[in-house]
């Protein structure tokens, strides 16, 4: 069982370039990116693990930080995290499983 860090199917969206800079510049930007896994403390929102275009990796990212490709950021409303996470997670021992016959 995984312990703290598990791996999940690659997510291609774009993130919102603030994050990158500790909430302090950026503002408004977006960039492309690849989220590849999750982090699970219990009792805190899920976290994500993402590489940039250029190589960089960054990790434990909020779900608040990533929207879909297909939107344009000066479109996409900023929601807080409790606005998109019911829940927080239970445990450090995520589980991820991808179904066969969602895989296409």
């Amino acid at each position: 069982m995984a312990y703290l860090n598990a791996n999940i199917p690659p997510i291609y969206c774009q993130i919102r370039r603030e994050y990158l800079y500790d909430l302090q510049e950026h503002h408004g930007e977006a960039e492309d990116v690849v989220v590849f896994g999750i982090t699970s403390i219990a009792g805190r929102a899920i976290l994500f693990h993402c590489m940039l275009e250029n190589g960089a990796c960054y990790w434990r990212l909020p779900i608040s930080a990533f929207f879909q490709k297909s939107h344009d950021r000066a479109k996409v409303p900023d929601m807080s995290v409790h606005e998109l996470e019911l829940w927080n997670c239970f445990s450090y021992h995520p589980s991820v499983h991808c179904f066969d016959f969602l895989v296409g």
